[in-house]
């Protein structure tokens, strides 16, 4: 599943996190415990302020932390005061029905790295459960922040020496091309409630219909006052789970595949609306409308799901952009001063 550094710790904790939750957001609260009960200083003496860039840096692990920041988290007070902190500070800021998500990926995270010794595995998991949810968070904290957090790209080998993984990567697409079924994989229909792993990405629409009444919140029960809101967000729901029809589908089908293609997938769809989804926009709702719109135009050719007909349309490119939202690489559709 990955490295378990600061920077994957994190992205997984921002999935929980109350709007707004950039990235400088879920960085300020989690380094607060040493921020705030220590004084920290940058390279100049100055006091240590986590900026744009360095919360992106550090989310995607471009550098480690600074080396301050991994002293000042030895010491006996911030020890001692991590498990208040986290309790007081960190929980009161988590959406409560995200937190069995979060602790299900920090715990494959854990137990998929093979670099984090078995016993302090089973230190952590111990306490991996929503009644001691506080002393899991903070425990794992104290331990990634100290951890190597930069992933440093390998020099490219000769194209001799790529020439074996060239043939057997040829080999596996013949393999897969074989397995391609003569329709798309079973479509899901939205379930009548919503389910957890959808309340992100649907916190983020009835934000953006809100934005555009100009209140402060659009609850779904009230839906059903807003007819044109509510047409719409089943409309997105469909292909949110259009989206997830391919995913699910496409790993019955090939099982697990290196690389992961509906990663790809989500890699074009992202490079091809990044730029309408910065553009300036009245409302959440119109930079919504925009990128949808976007998206049904892009091409992702790099996703071998998109040469098979009938797999990849409009709708699973948009409910890719959902997918997206989700995971928080894009932060939602109302613009915040963040």
């Amino acid at each position: 599943m990955g490295k378990l550094c600061f920077g994957s710790y994190a992205k997984i904790v921002q999935k929980s996190i109350k709007e707004p939750n950039s990235q400088k957001r879920v960085a300020e609260l989690l380094l607060g415990l040493i921020t705030d009960n220590e004084d920290v200083t940058n390279q100049e003496g100055e006091p240590f302020v986590v900026t744009d860039k360095l919360a992106s840096d550090l989310f995607n692990c471009k550098i480690n932390m600074r080396k301050k920041i991994k002293e000042a988290s030895s010491s006996p007070l911030i020890i001692n005061s991590a498990h208040d902190y986290f309790e007081d500070v960190v929980m009161p800021e988590m959406m409560p029905e995200m937190i069995q998500d979060m602790i299900a990926e920090l715990v494959d995270l854990i137990s998929s790295d093979d670099s984090v010794p078995q016993d302090k595995k089973d230190e952590f998991l111990k306490f991996a459960n929503p009644t001691s949810i506080h002393v899991f968070l903070s425990d794992l904290f104290l331990y990634v922040i100290k951890k190597d957090n930069k992933i440093s790209k390998k020099s490219p080998a000769p194209l001799n020496s790529k020439m074996p993984s060239i043939l057997s990567d040829v080999k596996k697409l013949k393999e897969l091309i074989e397995k391609i079924p003569p329709r798309q994989p079973e479509a899901i229909a939205p379930p009548e409630e919503i389910e957890n792993h959808e309340m992100v990405y649907v916190r983020e629409l009835l934000a953006a219909y809100a934005d555009a009444e100009g209140i402060d919140e659009l609850p779904k029960e009230s839906l059903e006052s807003f007819p044109k809101y509510e047409k719409d967000f089943n409309r997105r729901r469909k292909d949110y789970y259009a989206a997830e029809s391919i995913r699910r589908g496409a790993r019955d089908v090939f099982g697990e595949t290196n690389p992961d293609h509906f990663e790809i997938l989500k890699e074009e769809t992202y490079d091809g609306i990044i730029d309408v989804y910065e553009n300036e926009y009245p409302h959440g709702l119109a930079r919504l409308k925009g990128v949808m719109s976007q998206a049904t135009l892009i091409r992702v050719d790099k996703c071998v799901y998109s040469q098979i007909p009938n797999w990849i349309g409009a709708s699973e490119k948009k409910g890719v952009c959902h997918i997206l939202v989700n995971d928080g690489k894009l932060r939602g559709w109302v613009e915040t001063d963040e």
